[in-house]
């Protein structure tokens, strides 16, 4: 019994490897978003409080499922952070522009939205 136990422990471990790996690439490009170079504090910083909050959740979180999907939406911000923070240093390297545009696919682009809401300027 005891080993059988080690070896689903093992078993899901390899699978959550493997999740974790897959939420971190990112889908095809379903929309793109302007964000001017004023709000990009504003955005960075709400999305590490978003992450910060579901990380919490994560570790209080009793039943299974509810962990692993909070997890999978910290992958997703985590994903999202990366892109922002990306295209913002860039934005500012160059310093040409006031403005620029995140491609998002379509569930970094549905956090985005419901984190951002009316905030939300979709790229031409």
């Amino acid at each position: 019994m005891k080993n059988n136990t080690a070896v689903i422990e093992k078993d899901m471990e390899f699978l959550l490897k493997e999740l974790h790996k897959e939420w971190d690439r990112s889908g095809v490009t379903k929309a793109a978003v302007t964000i001017s170079i004023d709000e990009a504090d504003e955005v960075n910083k709400a999305l590490l409080l978003a992450i910060a909050k579901r990380q919490e959740q994560t570790e209080k979180a009793l039943d299974f499922r509810e962990c692993i999907r909070l997890s999978r939406e910290n992958y997703i911000l985590l994903r999202l952070a990366r892109k922002v923070k990306k295209q913002e240093d860039r934005c500012n390297k160059l310093a040409m522009d006031l403005e620029f545009e995140v491609q998002m696919d379509k569930e970094e682009y549905k956090l985005f939205k419901s984190m951002f809401g009316d905030k939300v300027k979709e790229a031409q």
